[in-house]
Formats: C-alpha cells, structure tokens, sequence
C-alpha cells in the first residue's frame, strides 16, 4: 500500500491540473493502473504531486495521437522521455516558424492565447525550446508573453479566461521544464510569493531560471504567511528562498512582510526578491538583506558561493 503521506490533492483538484474529467482519470486508474491513490481516513482518493504530474504527462501523449492502453505503463521518467520525444518531433516537422526569432514567436503565441488555442499555445511554446534553448525561451519568450497577456487583459483586448488559458500553459510547460532539469545533490532554494499574491507565473519563472542555474528548487505556491516560508526552510535546510512580488499591490504590506521574513530567516540564508512590483516598493521602505534580481539573471553567482 502507499504511504498515506504522499496523497495531497483530491480528485476535483487533479481534474483542474490535468484537465482530465474524472471520469477518465478512474478509467485510467482502473483498466490500466496509470496512478494508485491514497484514501484518506475517510475513504476519499488522494494523489501525490507525482501521480498528476504523470497523468498531465499521459494526457499530453494522447492528445498527440498515442492510445492510453500503450503509455500507461510506462514508468513517470520514460513517458517523460516519450513526450519530449513527440514534442520535439512536431517541433522540428512544423515548418512555419521554422527559424523565427523569439519575437515572431511571442506574436504567435499570444494569437494563439487569443484563439484559446492551448494545444496551439503549447506547440509554439515547446518550438521555441526546442529552437532557442531553455533560457532564450524564459527571458526572450515567456517573459514577454506574459507582460503582453497582462497588458492585454488591462486593455481590455484580451478577457480574465484568456488569461486563465495562458497561465495554465505555461505553468505546466515551466513545471515539466523545472523537473528536467533539476540537478542532484544542489543546494535547495524555497520559491514562493507573499501573503494575498495569488499570482504565481512570476514565481514558476524565476524558479526555471534558478534550476538552469544549478539550484535544487522547491516551488511552495501562492499566498503563503513568510512563517510557513521560514519554517520550510528550516525543514528542507535550503540555502536560499526567492519571493516574486507582482506590481499593484500594496507596497508597505510588501515591504513589511519581507521585513519579518528576513528577520525569521538565519542571516546566513539568502534572501532573493524580484518581479515588477519591486520597483514600486519606495527605497525606504525597503529591508536590507535583501539581493533584488532584475529579470531573470543571477542566480548562477549565488549558487556557486552556497
């Protein structure tokens, strides 16, 4: 039997990550043994953060054409290795974009956010990987992509479901891109938001440029008390904890909240802040022991003195 502790989400949540109906994901379950929930004391299935991430992995392979009889088996790493396999296939056979630059790209991508096209979103997202490498891919693509969303969404040229679309695409894009690359034995770094942001793209951004950089990355969410934060840096004794603060919240709660977090962190844990709500926070409000990242550089440095 699996180990209880391992079942966080229940079946309406994995229906949200996976877009998979529930239906299908207790066929799945069923005829083909794909996952193996937890139950909780009261009878209800739990899945682990590994039993969604495959199904949102099986669920991509049969979306490109394969039949869920011949991938269910597969272990969570092969099917990975398969999906990355067809992705890059359909990359490198779609000639339409074939040797566009990041902007052409985001120009595409943010079409395809217009047409609610996630499947589209996600093919011209995966081509620019597969094109420009992962790095080009956050600072020269995604990052764009998503000041373009936000500013679309504000302009009213865009509705808060395009939104939703695009966030959601490129949330699962950033979280298989983190899982690949995170290396072994690195030092840990905590990535989260703070109390009320429930914005976290900024947060998945930074946490892919910091895993390219050499750090072990553990995503906490949105919205969590700076408490919670230091206390899963104490448990995972991670190096570093990095925070994206969006622009239009309130700058005095900000810098109060990174004050107190500061203050709960030991002095030798690093204190990374960024995002665009940053500039906004007046110099005097701002604590000191902080390293601000403008973009998405600078990790690299850090990683190498922890």
């Amino acid at each position: 039997m699996k180990d209880a502790a391992g079942g966080r989400h229940p079946i309406r949540v994995v229906e949200q990550r996976t877009g998979l109906t529930s239906a299908t994901i207790r066929a799945w379950e069923r005829r083909y043994e794909a996952v193996q929930p937890v139950r909780s004391d009261g009878g209800q299935r739990l899945y682990s953060d590994q039993d969604v991430a495959h199904l949102r992995t099986l669920k991509a392979l049969t979306d490109g054409g394969r039949g869920i009889s011949s991938v269910a088996a597969l272990s969570p790493v092969d099917a990975e290795a398969l999906l990355t396999e067809d992705l890059s296939a359909t990359a490198t056979q779609e000639s339409g974009m074939a040797g566009a630059s990041p902007g052409d790209q985001v120009d595409e991508a943010y079409d395809r956010v217009r047409a609610l096209d996630d499947s589209g979103l996600e093919r011209v997202l995966w081509r620019a990987l597969v094109t420009h490498g992962a790095r080009a891919l956050l600072a020269e693509v995604l990052g764009p992509l998503l000041r373009r969303v936000g500013e679309g969404w504000e302009s009213g040229d865009i509705t808060p479901g395009h939104e939703h679309l695009a966030s959601e695409v490129v949330e699962q894009l950033l979280e298989r891109l983190v899982d690949r690359v995170r290396p072994p034995k690195a030092p840990i770094m905590v990535v989260s938001t703070l109390p009320g942001e429930r914005h976290g793209l900024g947060a998945r951004l930074a946490s892919a440029a910091a895993s390219l950089d050499g750090w072990n990355v553990v995503y906490l969410g949105t919205d969590l008390p700076v408490e919670e934060v230091a206390m899963a840096v104490t448990k995972l004794r991670a190096r570093a904890v990095a925070i994206s603060v969006v622009r239009g919240g309130d700058t005095t709660s900000s810098a109060h909240e990174l004050a107190r977090l500061r203050e709960l962190l030991d002095a030798r844990t690093r204190l990374f802040v960024g995002g665009s709500g940053v500039a906004d926070i007046p110099e005097a409000l701002m604590p000191t022991g902080l390293i601000q990242i403008v973009g998405l550089e600078g990790f690299a440095a850090h990683r190498r003195e922890a």
